[in-house]
């Protein structure tokens, strides 16, 4: 039974909507962390996070059989993670921060979300200049881990510390253009950028990466249309803002596909300070449980999404050999990052 069966809420009004709302497990209570579900994007969300996290513990369950005894066992915490999602019957798009406390008290496990609103239709693409505000807004929402922290040293009424209050939402539309991570993009080499990704550190080539990652571009490109959908999955480094790199990857998309005919949803997973991340992006009308499984440890499990961070083969519309057309010249990787991603050739 899901979330949608447990509750009748009124419909959805298409406005934004900037109360904060929370949904998920504390090792301080033994059930479930709920605001109340009185819209019926909230619960469309809620439902959402249950089927998917139920996805993934059994295909954590799969991969963990198919291990060898003497290999280290996939982690079942999910890692930090921010979000936002189009989600298709209510017409909203959710902003999130998700994190992973242990589960409850009795040792359950599911993750905590807070989460805001905003209709889909008010905010399309987006492309790279309008997606500051909603990364802001996901950044906003993730540093409420600190107060979850307080709470935990005191604990009392979760509703004590966040009902009522309310997130801003302001530059989430179709007018808002910020591009001031072009300045910060231009001021680290590609070759820097890639060498605190986990694919540089784990001593991958500059060279071959850019290779399949350019061949993905282009086979994008050759299938772009109204209809044409993907998941795509980038690396994230340490040496650069996660913000920044999600618009700077959005730029190198924007090369490929035509953005304004599209709705996206982004999944920024990791922390940048313990670590190199991951940025998922979804080109698709409807998210379903399986996207889910990108914000977690077995991502690449995804049967729809592509590979893009040099980690493993990349998926259906690249490819992993690195070839380089000969009329392709490889980028230097004295180049800068933010070069990089703006290099591909403009959608006409």
């Amino acid at each position: 039974m899901g979330w949608t069966d447990l509750f009748k809420p009124r419909a959805t009004k298409q406005s934004p909507d900037p109360k904060l709302r929370w949904f998920g497990k504390l090792p301080t209570y033994p059930d479930y962390y709920s605001s109340t579900a009185d819209e019926a994007w909230a619960v469309e969300f809620n439902d959402w996070i249950l089927r998917g996290y139920e996805r993934f513990i059994g295909r954590l369950k799969a991969v963990r059989s198919e291990t060898a005894a003497d290999s280290p066992k996939t982690n079942r915490r999910l890692e930090s993670s921010g979000c936002f999602i189009r989600i298709p019957e209510s017409g909203m798009t959710v902003l999130a921060s998700i994190q992973d406390y242990g589960g409850d008290m009795r040792g359950r496990p599911f993750p905590l979300c807070l989460y805001v609103g905003v209709p889909t239709a008010q905010w399309p693409g987006p492309g790279s200049a309008r997606l500051l505000p909603a990364l802001r807004v996901v950044r906003d929402l993730t540093a409420l881990r600190h107060d979850v922290a307080r709470f935990f040293n005191a604990p009392g009424r979760f509703e004590s510390i966040f009902e009522g209050r309310e997130i801003d939402l302001s530059g989430i539309d179709d007018q808002t253009v910020d591009d001031s991570w072009v300045a910060a993009a231009s001021a680290v080499s590609l070759g820097d950028w890639f060498g605190q990704t986990r694919s540089g550190r784990d001593g991958a080539e500059l060279g071959s990466w850019t290779g399949a990652i350019g061949q993905s571009g282009r086979n994008i490109a050759a299938l772009d249309s109204d209809d044409f959908e993907a998941a795509l999955s980038f690396p994230l480094s340490t040496g650069l803002a996660w913000d920044v790199q999600a618009a700077g990857w959005i730029r190198w998309l924007e090369s490929y596909m035509d953005l304004s005919r599209k709705y996206l949803s982004l999944m920024i997973t990791g922390d940048a300070d313990t670590g190199p991340g991951r940025l998922a992006v979804l080109a698709r009308k409807a998210i379903g449980e399986e996207d889910f499984l990108l914000l977690t440890p077995v991502w690449h499990t995804s049967a729809y999404a592509d590979d893009l961070t040099g980690s493993g083969e990349v998926g259906a519309t690249g490819s992993a050999d690195g070839a380089r057309p000969g009329n392709v010249p490889e980028p230097r990787a004295s180049a800068s990052w933010g070069d990089f991603v703006a290099s591909g050739a403009p959608v006409s």
